[in-house]
């Protein structure tokens, strides 16, 4: 009974988070139904981002191309795949991008993908959660309640099985500074919670991409730990991230990988790669956009 109460403080966070920023339609869409005259009420649909085209994820579908919407009607911002190929499914796959006007991707490895299935050359994009900075964050951040966080600590998120906990351990008593784990399902964390977290950290240790798109956006040193888990792998997320922000040995996997690395990052340079960036992922955004509203 203890756990299913921590689980629903968090779900209860998630549904806070979403009633105050997150605006929804009444609409509905399944394989099977479609609410009267939704498709009519827009004059665009657009589809993205994190691993929405995923074709290892059991809930993904072909609803996620949006196949009943108008292709003129529709567009892609930073969709991913999640995976570095797609070997089956790929015609269905192509027939299914082919329907969308335009798509931007947020992998250098989906542009690839889109390329191999169609032909098509697409635009690698900026996720959109770094279409904002960090102060437009701040603003929907909250402190957590019950949570030992007035003393320096390490942020820990670790999604996939947790075989680098020794390490991480190793650099949080190397700085002399407790771990928060965010997993620990005792902990009332909600998407407020989690961004105030990251920005008050001194280490952020993670295998999660958003978590450490969030420790970019608010300069905190990041040590990137390759997921390990049984589903495929998920690497090419942090190859672009990485090499957008010209970030190297703060990945487990590479050489260089160490303290040197992980609290040396130029913040500068990382700041003006992102604002280049974000002029051109916004750009492409509003010429997609413009070329709906002429259709």
């Amino acid at each position: 009974m203890s756990l299913l109460r921590h689980i629903n403080d968090r779900n209860s966070l998630f549904r806070a988070f979403n009633n105050s920023f997150i605006n929804f339609s009444n609409g509905t869409v399944t394989k099977e139904y479609i609410s009267p005259g939704l498709l009519d009420s827009y004059s665009c649909f657009v589809i993205g981002s994190d691993q929405v085209w995923n074709p290892d994820f059991v809930f993904n579908s072909e609803l996620e191309y949006l196949p009943m919407v108008a292709s003129e009607k529709k567009i892609a911002y930073a969709a991913s795949f999640g995976v570095s190929s797609i070997v089956s499914n790929r015609d269905e796959t192509a027939r299914l991008l082919n329907g969308i006007c335009s798509i931007s991707v947020r992998e250098s490895a989906g542009s690839n993908i889109v390329r191999d299935l169609t032909g098509r050359d697409v635009a690698v994009v900026l996720d959109p959660t770094l279409l904002l900075g960090a102060a437009d964050w701040e603003a929907v951040s909250v402190k957590p309640k019950g949570v030992a966080c007035d003393q320096p600590y390490l942020f820990k998120y670790v999604l996939g099985n947790d075989v680098n906990n020794a390490k991480i351990e190793e650099l949080a008593a190397s700085r002399g500074i407790a771990i928060i784990d965010v997993m620990d399902k005792s902990l009332k964390i909600g998407p407020s919670e989690f961004v105030w977290l990251i920005s008050h950290s001194d280490l952020v240790c993670t295998d999660s991409f958003h978590a450490s798109v969030f420790a970019l956006l608010h300069h905190k040193p990041l040590a990137i730990f390759e997921r390990v888990s049984t589903d495929a792998d998920m690497s090419s997320r942090f190859d672009t991230l990485c090499s957008n922000f010209g970030l190297v040995g703060h990945r487990s996997s590479e050489s260089s990988f160490g303290p040197k690395s992980i609290f040396g990052t130029d913040w500068d340079d990382v700041d003006s790669r992102l604002a280049m960036l974000r002029e051109s992922s916004r750009n492409w955004l509003a010429c997609a956009l413009e070329s709906v509203a002429r259709d």
